[in-house]
């Protein structure tokens, strides 16, 4: 039986006025119960990661199209609300998935996914990720590392996947509390991968200081596990970074050995 994350009453409590919540949940009734379910943990893990949530806005970017076609459609199938797709006005080698809706933003808060600026919010893996079923917690992994991870092949013959995100320097303790919980996930799999460590800070236009930290899982001839663990319950969704995995995977083990590292972010 599905956890329910988000009922008719929780969603009614959000709204100040009683006889506006009526209205909108006569409009979007049929979207509760919100139960909890690989498809919501992978949009929720969207907007942790190349996303952002704001009031009665939704916004995912992508380099490529097809992810953003991609996220749409998991947003549609889950709560019949479509997305307006377009290149982002700033760049426009990115891609935008948007969807404006107080309604659909409300719940993806509620669902768990961090709300404003997530340089600047604290937030935590969601509770039901954590105690839900493999097919949740891979799902959400899947999508963060799709998001922020990235696959490396060194001279020395070893595959690095690691994970690297930044967070204002505020808010250091609970950006290793977040990649800690990742990394507790991942054990769940086999997969065994570093300590955080520290990887850059920043200082952003508006002054705030920021530490990137990541942690790795690597493999080499002698010791694969993790990496092929990883592989076989986890593995990348862009087609790119898993097709550069699968290529480094025949490289070690045919015992080949390219002439430069290469890496895909």
């Amino acid at each position: 039986m599905q956890e329910e994350l988000v009922t008719e009453k929780d969603y009614l409590f959000t709204f100040k006025n009683y006889k506006l919540g009526l209205l909108s949940l006569k409009k979007y009734g049929n979207w509760f119960p919100v139960c909890a379910t690989p498809h919501l943990a992978g949009v929720v893990a969207d907007i942790t990661g190349d996303g952002h949530l704001g009031k009665g806005l939704v916004q995912f970017i992508s380099k490529g199209k097809i992810n953003i076609i991609r996220f749409r459609k998991e947003v549609y199938n889950l709560f019949q609300i479509k997305g307006k797709i377009r290149r982002s006005p700033s760049n426009t080698n990115i891609w935008e998935g948007l969807i404006g809706s107080n309604a659909f933003s409300k719940i993806i808060r509620m669902s768990g996914a961090p709300f404003g600026n997530k340089v600047k919010t604290e937030f935590y893996v969601p509770d039901w990720v954590l105690s839900g079923s493999k097919e949740i917690k891979k799902r959400y992994i899947q999508r963060l590392f799709d998001c922020e991870g990235s696959v490396i092949l060194q001279r020395e013959k070893r595959i690095i996947i690691k994970i690297n995100m930044y967070k204002s320097l505020s808010l250091e303790k609970n950006h290793l509390i977040f990649l800690n919980q990742l990394r507790s996930i991942l054990l769940e799999f086999g997969i065994k991968t570093t300590n955080p460590s520290i990887s850059g800070h920043t200082k952003r236009k508006d002054g705030i200081i920021t530490i990137g930290y990541e942690f790795q899982l690597y493999g080499t001839r002698k010791n694969m596990e993790s990496v092929i663990n990883f592989k076989d319950c986890i593995n990348f969704e862009t087609k790119a970074k898993r097709k550069k995995l699968n290529k480094y995977l025949t490289m070690l083990q045919n015992g080949d050995t390219p002439l430069s590292t290469c890496s895909c972010t």
